[in-house]
């Protein structure tokens, strides 16, 4: 992630200049004026500002909008379509034709919203907002108004949008459309598509429209792709997961940059949960005819992704392995030799068993092969869970992997290429050999962490001395002893780096606190993860601190992400109840205060897209979860609640935040309270901070190992810039209905309880968890 300046400041000569936009023919009901932007030079970036058209149920349309952009740099800006203020009809949903469109100086593109009106809608009108964001800032940059009048159909035979098996829309005789799998009109006809069995379907006719469904297994990476589709024919993917929401969309896929290409594919979309989904062909221009034909094909591809391998130039003897289903079974003190990686982008997956309690090493020799870089990832024994990482080992550039395993049963080791470089003489051997079975009486040998930074090894998870974004380093590096054993004492308090799975133990906290752990959290997949965590979390683990969690009591879930600019098009993350840390650029000196970063997932949630690269995004449903309070609670705001107050407030500050903010994002009159006061303006996103929440931002207090005391925060590291004004809401807390405020930020979220204890009335809000669960379906 990029870290935008603290603040943006625009020189303007002369007298000031007051840009005041005001939209002709929006309803009287919504008020959208065009936001700030450092681009906006007095015209809007997207036109028309207002749209109608009307349909019947059982339809489909489409709206045409022209981006311009007016400023002196290129940009690029993300597209989507939210609910405006007015009604959002059951059964008809709008997505736009692009996500994400990239812009030059003074040019301008088009694109389309495609709003789809199902057989059994409702009729009446539905409006929705056009929205453009820049990806530079974050900022808004123009919104526009879709209002589409649906009606039922008349007793007039028309064209249907929903096809049957009849040779045409009109009754005049001519051949048959030429489509074997008919019916397949929804999704209740949907024909199963197979990975890597390609399918011929035709558009007939006029308006018809081709379903399909595939199993997802969890974490898995597919493509889906469209070929071959016949002149007289621009077809779309649209894919939605069973309860009908709208996952992936593409119109046009830029292949190897020939705009006269516009087959569309879905690339390299990684399957959130194990499921059914289901997939939507259409013409964008509802056409169709009993010849236009088109092939479809779903691609499997490696947890990578991995592009298909060419059998001349770079099989060897363990292919296909591309995939946890297709690893090779590796025997203890067996070398698997000459395993290539070739072409770029290669994945090779190797199964082993392992016992619980028993000792292993996992590890590439490529010999000093030119080209070879090679990074392992350990996974559970479900494919996808990490357990380990390693990319240089031994002042090498091979991995290596020492592992003790707590549950008898076959686990999984990934090898890639550094870059996702690959060629036929990139090849590696890989070696799997045992180290002993470890001591019930003395617990598992400490592994070490080789490093090419020159750093000595140490335990796992003790504090690594690296700088942090904080200005100071984390903790000092507990006391190791010759043979590698770290001296600890065997009751708490704990120092840090000291505590162990047996050691660690949850408590519950004072009425209105969390469980806290008797000593430090555990389970990180990086040390550069530990180090973050250590220095604001150790000191509350080990009771030296009575305040709220930063991170969490522990890690939690650890995985690879698809990130396009990211290293090899994936990324290291590991969740926390708070938060998620990422290593997006493994090859960064460590020491560098960004090499840990903090996700943008508030943002994520609330705008309903889930960030895929620095410019690319998938439309999902805003989260529809509580942001405080019970997990039953049904009345509190959800993060999209605040869908609709992301545009800029103007500096109020000395202020007092007097709104009551209600679930379905409306707000209402609340009374005012000295805390709620709005202390700092933030220009980056024309939001201010109250009172109490920028105290909380400020504070200093111990960190580390508890010696010595710091600010406790770097703010835009851990919250990034508010993304809305504070608002006070009634959520239910233990049962019992309480005035909470809270503030949506770019990564986090900000309460303030006033009936909490003090060291505990503001907290950061469980946003790791409910990101994972939002995206993902399940608890991490």
């Amino acid at each position: 992630m990029r870290r935008h300046p603290v603040a943006v400041r625009m020189l303007i000569s002369g007298a000031a200049v007051v840009l005041l936009m005001l939209v002709a023919s929006l309803p009287s009901r919504l008020t959208s004026p065009l936001e700030a932007h450092p681009q906006f030079q007095g015209s809007p970036l997207i036109t028309p500002a207002t749209a109608a058209q009307s349909t019947s149920v059982g339809s489909t349309i489409s709206y045409n909008f022209t981006l311009t952009n007016s400023g002196p740099d290129p940009d690029t800006f993300s597209v989507q379509v939210l609910p405006a203020p007015g009604p959002n009809l059951t059964g008809v949903n709008a997505t736009p034709s692009t996500s994400s469109i990239r812009l030059a100086a003074n040019t301008s593109a088009t694109f389309g919203v495609i709003v789809t009106v199902a057989a059994d809608a409702q009729t009446g009108q539905d409006v929705r907002t056009v929205q453009v964001t820049s990806t530079t800032d974050s900022s808004i940059v123009g919104r526009a108004v879709i209002t589409t009048t649906v009606t039922a159909p008349t007793a007039t035979p028309t064209a249907s949008a929903t096809p049957t098996n009849t040779p045409g829309p009109t009754a005049t005789a001519g051949p048959l459309c030429k489509d074997t799998f008919e019916p397949d009109n929804d999704p209740g006809s949907a024909k199963e598509l197979r990975p890597d069995l390609g399918q011929t379907h035709a558009i007939c006719p006029g308006g018809d429209q081709d379903w399909y469904f595939f199993g997802g297994l969890s974490g898995k990476v597919v493509t889906i792709d469209v070929p071959v589709m016949a002149n007289g024919l621009d077809l779309s993917l649209s894919l939605y997961d069973a309860a009908g929401n709208l996952l992936a969309f593409n119109d046009d896929f830029p292949r190897n940059n020939d705009p006269t290409d516009i087959k569309p594919r879905i690339q390299s979309w990684r399957v959130p949960a194990n499921g059914r989904y289901y997939i939507r062909v259409r013409d964008a221009a509802g056409g169709g005819g009993t010849d236009l034909s088109y092939n479809i094909v779903l691609t499997s591809e490696s947890y990578g992704p991995t592009p298909t391998l060419i059998p001349e130039l770079c099989t060897d003897l363990f292919e296909p392995d591309g995939v946890p289903e297709q690893a090779r079974l590796i025997t203890i003190r067996e070398v698997q030799p000459n395993h290539r990686l070739c072409p770029s982008g290669d994945a090779d997956w190797i199964k082993f068993f392992a016992k619980a309690g028993a000792r292993f090493a996992l590890y590439t020799d490529s010999h000093g092969r030119a080209g070879a870089d090679t990074v392992m990832v350990l996974t559970d024994r479900d494919g996808v869970t990490i357990l380990d990482f390693n990319d240089d080992s031994g002042g090498t550039l091979d991995s290596r992997i020492e592992f003790t395993p707590t549950v008898d049963g076959f686990y999984f080791a990934q090898v890639k290429n550094v870059g996702d470089i690959g060629n036929q003489f990139i090849a590696y051997d890989f070696h799997f050999d045992p180290l002993g079975v470890t001591s019930p009486t003395t617990g598992p040998a400490t592994p070490t962490v080789p490093s090419t930074f020159g750093t000595p090894t140490i335990p796992p998870f003790a504090t690594p001395g690296t700088a942090t974004p904080f200005g100071t380093p984390g903790t000092t590096t507990p006391t190791i002893t010759p043979g590698g054993a770290q001296v600890c004492p065997t009751a708490a308090p704990y120092p840090p780096g000291c505590a162990t799975a047996s050691s660690v133990t949850r408590m519950d906290g004072p009425k209105g606190q969390p469980p806290y752990v008797n000593g430090p959290a555990k389970d990180f997949i990086d040390p550069a993860f530990a180090g973050v965590w250590s220095r604001t979390d150790q000191v509350v683990a080990s009771r030296q601190a009575d305040r709220t969690w930063m991170w969490g009591p522990s890690g939690l879930f650890g995985r690879a992400e698809l990130y396009q600019q990211a290293n090899g098009g994936a990324r290291q993350v590991q969740y926390f109840d708070k938060a998620r840390m990422e290593i997006t650029d493994w090859q960064r000196d460590r020491s560098n205060p960004w090499f840990v970063t903090n996700g943008l997932l508030v943002r994520e949630m609330v705008e309903g897209r889930v960030q895929i690269g620095d410019a690319q995004f998938l439309s999902r449903v805003p989260a529809q979860i509580g942001i405080a309070g019970d997990a039953d609670d049904r009345t509190g705001p959800t993060y999209a609640s605040f869908a609709r107050l992301l545009g800029p407030a103007g500096d109020r500050v000395g202020q007092t935040a007097t709104a009551m903010l209600r679930r379905d994002g409306s707000t209402a009159p609340a009374a005012g309270r000295p805390e709620a006061r709005l202390q700092t303006y933030v220009p980056e996103t024309g939001h201010n901070i109250a009172q109490v929440f920028w105290d909380f931002l400020q504070q200093r207090g111990p960190v580390g190992d508890g010696k010595s005391e710091d600010t406790l925060v770097d703010w835009v590291f851990a919250m990034g810039y508010p993304i809305s004004e504070p608002y006070w809401a009634r959520v239910k807390v233990g049962g019992v209905e309480q005035d909470v405020l809270m503030q949506a930020f770019q990564r986090r979220v900000l309460t303030y309880t006033p009936s909490n204890p003090s060291g505990w009335q503001v907290e950061m809000g469980n946003v790791g968890r409910h990101y994972y669960t939002w995206r993902y379906g399940r608890q991490p």
